[in-house]
């Protein structure tokens, strides 16, 4: 897990929602970064996304439900500078109940965190990639 202060806090909450060992229930996980997404909701520069599919990221095809923070960052004389995002990626081989299931939202349509988590539990996708219960959990921070 990456050492960032805020993979830390991350991989802290999940690991209080039980949801750090593998297989990991996409619940437990999604508990943990919506309580961490409200902790961080609000300014401008911070970001919430919510992301599923299956990608050839690896060499062979996963299912990716990938709750994601994303942080702006501003130069010396407050311009853009960069992104940096926090990523709660579970993954698991992908299922004839995953087949086509892809869904992407960000939070910055939303007046609150909840508002945005609310919004993301009612997609058809979240709904059916969240019954999933083999999920392997990676946390990770980058710069993007």
């Amino acid at each position: 897990m990456p050492s960032t202060p805020q993979a830390k806090r991350l991989g802290a909450l999940l690991e209080a929602h039980g949801a750090i060992a593998s297989p990991v229930s996409a619940l437990a996980a999604w508990s943990a970064f919506k309580e961490y997404g409200r902790e961080v909701f609000g300014p401008e520069s911070v970001g919430l996304l919510f992301q599923v599919g299956t990608y050839d990221f690896t060499g062979k095809p996963l299912f990716y439900f990938d709750p994601v923070c994303q942080f702006g960052f501003s130069d010396s004389d407050g311009e853009h500078d960069h992104f940096e995002q926090l990523h709660c990626e579970l993954t698991c081989p992908p299922t004839g109940a995953l087949n086509g299931v892809e869904a992407m939202l960000w939070s910055f349509d939303y007046p609150t965190a909840d508002a945005f988590f609310d919004a993301v539990e009612a997609l058809p996708a979240f709904r059916t990639a969240v019954l999933q219960s083999d999920y392997t959990v990676a946390v990770s921070h980058e710069r993007v």
